[in-house]
């Protein structure tokens, strides 16, 4: 077990990235699924996750550096993943008014970017949609059962290593 978050965990997150990527061009241009601002949101933490763990693979150098980054996306996933899971959980009578039916680069045009992210994080209507789902989940609880892994991995690595250290 040691070895294995020593040695091949930053192959592990980057097969998973990858294959959640994949998954969502899979859904967004096989199936033909319009995502959401949340869940595009997701999809380029996803894409980023991916990016800054085949580097880090690849190039070893600054790890822990890479790491942050890594779980600094992870967390901006799993807070857009958390947040549409609360507003499918919503009665539809209380969904908030947002702007997720604006088209993503449409906000940021409009609004500065932190304002932006705000009014994306609102929500809407169709971010509360259930479209796809695969053993009984959702894409957006499959998508937070990655980001929140992902994370847990990580810390776990460096429980494992701080243990280490001090005997």
């Amino acid at each position: 077990m040691k070895a294995f978050f020593q040695n091949y965990l930053d192959f592990f997150i980057t097969f998973c990235s990858g294959f959640v990527v994949l998954s969502q061009y899979y859904l967004e241009n096989i199936e033909g699924l319009t995502p959401c601002n949340l869940c595009l949101i997701q999809s380029y933490a996803a894409r980023t996750v991916f990016v800054i763990f085949l580097i880090k693979s690849l190039m070893p150098i600054l790890k822990t550096y890479f790491d942050f980054l890594g779980i600094l996306a992870l967390t901006i996933g799993l807070s857009a993943g958390s947040r549409q899971i609360y507003l499918q959980n919503l009665p539809k009578d209380q969904l908030p008014d947002g702007l997720c039916d604006m088209p993503f680069d449409v906000i940021f045009n409009i609004y500065p970017f932190f304002e932006g992210i705000q009014k994306i994080f609102i929500g809407s209507s169709k971010c509360a949609e259930e479209v796809w789902t695969f053993l009984s989940l959702n894409i957006a609880e499959w998508s937070t059962i990655y980001f929140a892994s992902m994370i847990l991995l990580i810390l776990l690595r460096y429980l494992l290593i701080f243990t280490n250290m001090t005997k």
